[in-house]
């Protein structure tokens, strides 16, 4: 991550991730009533994901789910977003997925298992945050500089067409229903669910399921803020996950800590 920055590295779209955000596609279709609302610029962008996922959390006391939740949070002095890719209600308890795609029927190992497990984590906190008060329509107009974005006519003339109310026209309150439907919510299961998909046959290969701990929560950000922070170095993948390095455009080249040593073969 660190080389990719310095480097200024192109992330390229592998046919493996296309597979993987047709599938994403193909699930919120399925699951959320589509909308017509095409952005042209970033304030459009952001009213638009702003509403979907009112939308999609006002409507979950008679769809019971709704995906691809766009949430937005802060950790420490650092603004964060992410994409939850499934919120379901049951039992007026709101329960988190993710959906990873796989090419073979098998189940990920623990490192990429640990991955997805802190993707939840965060997200989890990211509600607390939200239904507590540490993080809502304020710290999200400041951080994102609301009052001076501005939509375009050509984005603002679809409102009355799709229905949305005149009072909910604007990116504050429009924001500011947005983080009343999540804190509103009555309680957040503390079991977190992975999902792994099959992207050719999209079945269901199996789930993983783990439990939400405030202190592990708590101890991976810290751990991870102490990079970000300039508090430490950034750190190499340890000897038992050297396989990575077979995947990394870095490798024997621009990265000084890869392992030939270790027998590292393609």
């Amino acid at each position: 991550m660190e080389l990719r920055h310095i480097y200024v590295e192109k992330v390229k779209r592998t046919k493996e991730m296309q597979e993987g955000e047709m599938l994403h596609q193909e699930l919120e279709e399925e699951a959320n009533i589509q909308i017509e609302l095409e952005p042209k610029n970033y304030a459009d962008y952001i009213y638009k994901s702003l509403y979907m996922g009112y939308l999609g959390m006002k409507n979950l006391p008679t769809s019971k789910h709704t995906r691809e939740v766009q949430i937005y949070g802060s950790l420490g002095a650092f603004r964060l977003s992410g994409k939850i890719d499934e919120i379901r209600l049951k039992d007026d308890e709101l329960y988190i997925y993710e959906d990873k795609t796989r090419q073979k029927d098998e189940l990920p190992d623990g490192s990429q298992k640990r991955t997805h497990m802190v993707q939840l984590l965060v997200y989890r906190k990211m509600i607390d945050d939200i239904r507590s008060g540490a993080y809502g329509p304020e710290q999200f107009k400041r951080d994102y500089s609301t009052r001076s974005l501005r939509m375009t006519p050509e984005f603002t003339r679809q409102f009355d067409a799709v229905g949305i109310e005149r009072e909910l026209q604007s990116i504050d309150s429009m924001s500011e229903s947005f983080f009343g439907t999540i804190s509103d919510a009555k309680s957040v299961s503390d079991t977190l669910q992975v999902r792994y998909i099959n992207q050719f046959t999209k079945k269901e290969i199996g789930t993983y399921r783990f439990s939400y701990d405030d202190k592990e929560t708590k101890g991976v950000i810290d751990f991870v803020l102490k990079y970000w922070n300039g508090a430490r170095e950034s750190l190499p993948v340890p000897a038992e996950e050297a396989w990575k390095c077979r995947y990394c455009s870095f490798f024997g080249k621009e990265c000084k800590v890869w392992w030939p040593q270790k027998g590292i073969s393609g």
